[in-house]
């Protein structure tokens, strides 16, 4: 029970850098080819 709690506390710690690096590579993309997602 203690390791699930630790991973629920963790898994969003982890997430928001994530989903973080993500966004801001597509929009890196974006910027350098602006017609690659038409």
């Amino acid at each position: 029970m203690q390791n699930l709690k630790t991973y629920l506390s963790t898994a969003p710690v982890l997430a928001i850098p994530w989903f973080s690096f993500l966004a801001g590579l597509l929009i890196e993309i974006n910027r350098f080819f602006p017609d690659a997602l038409t």
